[in-house]
């Protein structure tokens, strides 16, 4: 599938913006990702202040036709360096994904975005968990910031991008970035076997249609 991935020209997206509307309280986001493969996929965020700080995120996406086998739609955050705590309140404490979180309990879970991180010798997607409601990043002081889900999805905070992982063929590869990235997924494929296995069973496949996703991003104090 990372073959058919980089034919779509699913690692090269450039994005247009199209219009920024006002919408009573809300502002209106409309853009177009294309790929060098001239897919389109229509995108819409409504960004709304809320009370307290809090920002309400609603997404949405149209994926093409053409984009039968995908790796996962959402969102992808850099959140500054400093944030190095992380809690959230999902399937845990180890990597769990839509099609391998059996050994995985709902919970809230503490750990540190350098801990997320799993070590495989070739380097591949990892330290996700499913089901996650919320999830809080804090530097050493206790402050920071929190995301709260619209509903149980997979998310992970890690110190890579995933174009890192895909371009690196070694472990030993790797350099961990400052920032922390956050993957907010309205919706993941499944990771079968594939290498040693079946692939991912029909139903853990992502593939054409509308996407919806909503967030919330608010500030955290200590306490």
């Amino acid at each position: 599938m990372a073959d058919r991935w980089s034919e779509w020209g699913l690692d090269r997206l450039e994005r247009r913006l199209l219009s920024v509307q006002e919408q009573g309280p809300a502002r209106v986001v409309r853009s177009e990702y294309r790929a060098p493969s001239e897919i389109v996929i229509a995108h819409e965020q409504r960004l709304t202040g809320l009370d307290n700080g809090v920002l309400r995120v609603d997404e949405v996406a149209e994926i093409a036709e053409a984009l039968t086998d995908l790796a996962r739609v959402g969102t992808v955050l850099e959140v500054v360096p400093g944030l190095e705590d992380v809690v959230w309140f999902g399937r845990g404490p180890h990597e769990t994904y839509p099609d391998r979180k059996r050994g995985g309990r709902v919970g809230r879970w503490q750990s540190t975005v350098t801990d997320q991180y799993v070590p495989y010798i070739r380097p591949q997607e990892n330290g996700g968990h499913a089901d996650v409601r919320w999830i809080e990043l804090r530097d050493d002081l206790g402050r920071g910031l929190r995301i709260t889900l619209d509903a149980p999805r997979q998310v992970s905070a890690t110190h890579f991008r995933a174009s890192d992982l895909a371009t690196a063929t070694h472990d030993v590869e790797l350099a961990p970035r400052a920032e922390t990235i956050v993957h907010l997924d309205a919706a993941h494929r499944g990771l079968g076997t594939a290498s040693c296995g079946p692939d991912t069973l029909p139903e853990y496949l992502l593939g054409p249609g509308t996407y919806r996703w909503s967030w919330t991003l608010q500030p955290v104090d200590p306490g």
